[in-house]
Parts: C-alpha cells; structure tokens; sequence
C-alpha cells in the first residue's frame, strides 16, 4: 500500500512539472506579446508626434532584431522570453529619452524664436511703429506655447512665430529704411538753406515752412507708408533752395561774363552804346535779388548784353584790313588782328578772322602769290613723329599754296578758335586757317596767280 501511494505522489509531482512549466511560458509570452504592442505603439506616437525618422529607423531596427531572437531546445524557451522582455524595456526606455530630448530641443528653439519676437516686438513699440494686431499675436503665441505638447507641434509654432517675426522685421526695416531716408534729405536741405542763409536778400521763409510742417507731419508716422509724402515734400524744398542757390550762381557768373566781354570791346574800340549803363543797372538789381525767378530774368538780359557786345566787337575786328590795293585780286592778311581780307579792284568784298602761325613757326609777312589749288587736300605732317611739330594727317576741302614749302592758306575743320589771340595760343604750322565758308568763297573767287599778301 505504501509504494502505491509514493507512487501516485511521484507521478503526480513528475505530471505537475511540466503543466506549470507550460503556465509560466505562457504568462512570459503574453508580457512579451503586450511589451511589443506597447513600444510599438510608443513608436507610432512618437512619430505621429514628430519623432525624427533616423533614431524612428534605429528603433525600429533594433526591435526587428528582438524580434528574431529564438531559441533552440524548449526549457531555453523561459530565458529567451526574458532576454526579449529585458531587450524591449531597453527599447522602450530609449523611446521614450529620445523623443523627451526631441521634445525639449524643439520647445528650445520655440522658445528662441518667442525670445527674438518679443525683443523685435519692444523695438517696434519702441520705434512707434503700427503693429497692426501684431501685439496680440504675441499675447496668442504665449498662450499657446505650454500647451502644444510634441515636437510637431512645437515646431509648427515656431514656424509661425518666425514667419510673424518676419513680417513685423519688415515693417520695422522699412519704416527705418524710410525714416533715414527723410533724415538725409532733411540733412540735405538744411544744408542748402545754411548755404544759402550766408545771402540776407534770399527769400527763404517759404522753405523753411515746408521743412518745419514735413517734420511736424514725421512725428506722427507710424508706419513706411506714410512717410513718402513727407519725404517728397521735404525732397522738393530743397530742389527749391538748390535751384535758387543754382541761379543766384549763374546770374552772378553771366554778370562776370559780360563785364569781361565789354572790357574787350571797350579795349579795342569797339563801339558800346548803353551797354555800359544797362550792365550796371542790372548788377545792382542782381545785388538785391532775392528768387529764382528774377535770377534768371537777370540772367537772360546780361546775356543779351554780352551778345550784343559780342557783335559790336565782331564788327571792329572784322574791319577791312587796310591797304592800297589798286586794281585786281588781293588778298591781304594782317597777322596783328588775325583777319584777312580779300579786296577787286580796290574794294573790299571779303573780310573774315583767321589764325595764322604761331610764334615758333610764324607766317612770313611778304607779298605773295597763289600759284597751286587743290580741293581736297591732305595735309601730311612734314615733321617725323615725336617732333614737337608733328601732326596727325589731315583732310581739308579748300588748300591754296601761296609760299613755296607748303604755306597754304585752307579750311581747318579741326579748328574753332579764330581771330586775335589764335596764332598766340593755337597758331597754325605757318599755313592761315580761314572758316569753311569764307573759305569757299576764297576758292571760287582766287585763281592762281592772285596776289597775297601778309602784313603786321
């Protein structure tokens, strides 16, 4: 009786063994089973959440390879088990550090860029600019930041905020833009009225009031837009100074001008009429002139007066150069007043101002005679280059040689300086230069054989 019941108990024992093997195979399977549900929906979430797709990728890998741990006999089977229980808590541990760090770096950039708006937007409000509902963008964005939660979220938001931070830059940069714009051209005109504030008689008040209100309307701006119109007013004030200052120059210049002209004419005789008078008249007014617009009346009478004396002094020089010429063609030049006349039979049909040589290489005074004509001509220079004579080689339409060894008298259409002074300052070669159309009168008048001749 006694061996059957050890025996009953053993086999009992020996039937329990592997049923309570199998439970606790079980019980491992399904914590394994409920591990990897957890972390992969930890995973889903996270990268729902922004999770960054290359540690997504590693966890994932490392979870492929949990998953492909096996065993090979069945008593190893517990061990197993927990190895991959130990291996998806790590997994799972690791999750949810590098999501808590992604969440953190993205909660520090928003932050950053909630800092950047706030220090942009105390600028703004500093500077007076109009926010235009920005400030209460600003008051939304705090509201928002603590309850967004991954780093999506967080991003999304820093993202906005950094667009609005851009726009409101903008508008701080071209309100500042602008503004700098209106301080130089304020500069600018102020400058000019400083300058022109050193002539008493300038009329200036009108001005001075267009920068007074332009600066008056500045300070209650508050935004870019409203500033061109100031800026445009302030711009043309000074235009209007500048103009003025433009023309006070420009009258007291042509007053010199015509001063100088009449101090020739009166030099050489030539006659002046009221020109003196009427020049001094209109200094004085000049003296008391105050805007632009009698500047430049001022301006068009001197002018007037130098042209007239101009003529008056034409007509002196261009006097016939005096000479007996009895009966024939002569040309007579006068290397003195720099004007040559062309007299038939006696009386004087040509006279026009001429350059002849200059003091190196004078035109010899002497009585001539033309006897070689060519139309065109080239002038070639007969001094090599580098010669302080050389010249570059010409066309001409007009030549009449009158001295052997190439004394020609021609047009010069290089040439715009003629009368007294010419052969001093811009003299010729030793040929006479004579203007293209009293010139082509010469070349159908003169045949060869014509008399020419240069005196002092």
């Amino acid at each position: 009786m006694r061996r059957l019941v050890f025996v009953v108990v053993v086999g009992g024992l020996l039937a329990a063994i592997p049923l309570s093997a199998v439970a606790s195979e079980n019980l491992l399977a399904s914590s394994v089973r409920r591990a990897e549900v957890a972390f992969n929906q930890t995973l889903a979430d996270a990268v729902r959440g922004g999770l960054d797709s290359g540690a997504a990728d590693t966890l994932t890998w490392r979870y492929v390879q949990v998953q492909a741990i096996k065993t090979s006999s069945w008593w190893q089977l517990p061990l197993t088990e927990h190895r991959k229980l130990d291996a998806l808590g790590r997994l799972d541990s690791d999750l949810r550090a590098a999501y808590q760090k992604q969440i953190d770096e993205s909660r520090d950039a928003l932050d950053r860029q909630l800092h950047r708006w706030n220090t942009m937007l105390a600028e703004a409000q500093t500077a007076g600019v109009s926010l235009d509902g920005l400030d209460e963008e600003a008051a939304r964005f705090a509201q928002a930041g603590p309850a967004v939660a991954t780093p999506n979220q967080l991003l999304a938001l820093a993202s906005v905020v950094g667009q609005q931070y851009a726009v409101l830059n903008g508008k701080l940069a071209a309100y500042r833009t602008a503004l700098a714009q209106v301080d130089a051209a304020m500069q600018t005109a102020n400058g000019l009225l400083a300058t022109a504030g050193q002539y008493s008689q300038l009329s200036l008040s009108a001005f001075k009031d267009q920068l007074t209100i332009a600066s008056t309307a500045l300070a209650a701006v508050r935004s870019a837009d409203g500033i061109p119109p100031i800026l445009a007013q302030v711009q043309q004030a000074a235009v209007g100074v500048q103009g003025l200052l433009d023309a006070r120059s420009a009258a007291f210049n042509q007053l010199a001008d015509t001063r100088s002209t009449l101090a020739s004419a009166q030099s050489i005789g030539a006659a002046l009429g009221n020109h003196p008078g009427t020049i001094n008249v209109l200094a004085g007014q000049l003296s008391g002139a105050a805007d632009q617009a009698t500047f430049q009346s001022i301006t068009a009478q001197l002018y007037q007066e130098k042209q007239s004396l101009a003529s008056a002094i034409y007509l002196k020089e261009t006097v016939p150069v005096a000479y007996n010429a009895g009966v024939g063609k002569v040309i007579v030049i006068s290397l003195s007043r720099q004007v040559l006349t062309a007299y038939q039979d006696g009386n004087a049909i040509l006279t026009t101002l001429v350059a002849t040589g200059r003091p190196q290489l004078p035109t010899p005074p002497g009585v001539y005679h033309i006897f070689a004509r060519y139309s065109p001509y080239k002038f070639i220079s007969p001094w090599p280059y580098g010669s302080p004579w050389w010249y570059p080689s010409a066309w001409t339409s007009f030549a009449m040689e009158f001295i052997g060894g190439g004394y020609f008298i021609h047009d010069a259409p290089w040439r715009s300086w003629y009368g007294p002074g010419a052969n001093l300052y811009n003299g010729t070669h030793g040929c006479v230069n004579v203007p293209y159309s009293p010139m082509a009168t010469l070349w159908n008048w003169a045949p060869n054989g014509t008399t020419v001749v240069v005196q002092y």
